[in-house]
């Protein structure tokens, strides 16, 4: 049985996804799955996928039958994961060769449920831009609510607990509702800072726009924790001063 379940959802990934496969493949702790799961594709991921999978046996191809979206896929993942733990990864992201080995020994010795690392944010091209260090020892539900601090790529949550929750697809940032819904319920989480996860920030979708991704900010603290709009308007103005200062 893999010790880690590794979920990779894909739409359209063909410009990096091998590079994000070679990544988990280099890790120095082999013992994992690799579930992952095109969201029907109109380039040719799904025939790199394919051709991975050929290559080696940890690595378990699904493709979706209609496009249902990256949260539903990630829930689909989950469902299917064998392994004790579960990490996500974008498909344009890349680990270092260490980041597994790290984060799970890490998880055992401080008898965390939920842990994410610090990362490393690169370009389009793949250039490095900078550190982002996250100075803190536990994840705060107060903390992250002015901050997403946390890249979905850098997450290690124990499987048994990960399984009781799912993804809302209905919000744009789903991870980030996710980790909420997490610690509204007391789960455990704690912060390894060190980087081991290049997150590539995209000229193109999603995370670029951020009219849109403001917007769907001020709707999770609305309408999915249901606060007042003087308590979400306090939260959201750290939301938007951070965001400045992360990506200055």
């Amino acid at each position: 049985m893999p010790q880690v379940s590794i979920i990779l959802p894909v739409y359209n990934g063909e410009r990096y996804i091998n590079r994000t496969i070679t990544s988990i493949l280099q890790q120095t702790m082999p013992n994992f799955e690799l579930i992952v799961i095109d969201d029907c594709s109109t380039d040719k991921s799904l025939q790199h996928l394919q051709e991975w999978a050929q290559r080696d046996s940890r690595i378990q191809v699904v493709a979706n039958t209609q496009n249902i979206g990256v949260a539903d896929t990630r829930n689909k993942g989950i469902t299917m994961a064998k392994g004790e733990y579960i990490c996500f990864i974008d498909s344009d992201d890349t680990w270092h060769s260490d980041k597994l080995e790290h984060q799970l020994n890490f998880m055992k010795q401080s008898c965390c449920d939920f842990s994410c690392t610090a990362y490393a944010m690169v370009d389009d091209e793949g250039k490095f831009m900078k550190n982002r260090f996250i100075n803190k020892q536990l994840i705060v539900l107060e903390d992250l609510l002015k901050e997403n601090y946390i890249c979905c790529s850098t997450v290690m949550l124990k499987a048994e607990l990960t399984k009781q929750y799912s993804m809302n697809g209905s919000y744009a940032h789903e991870d980030y509702v996710y980790w909420l819904d997490l610690l509204q319920n007391g789960v455990n989480g704690m912060v390894l800072d060190e980087t081991l996860v290049q997150y590539r920030v995209a000229q193109s979708g999603r995370s670029a726009d951020k009219g849109k991704a403001a917007q769907g900010r001020w709707q999770i603290y609305r309408k999915h924790l249901h606060y007042g709009v003087v308590k979400s308007a306090r939260y959201f103005m750290h939301y938007a001063i951070n965001g400045i200062k992360k990506y200055l």
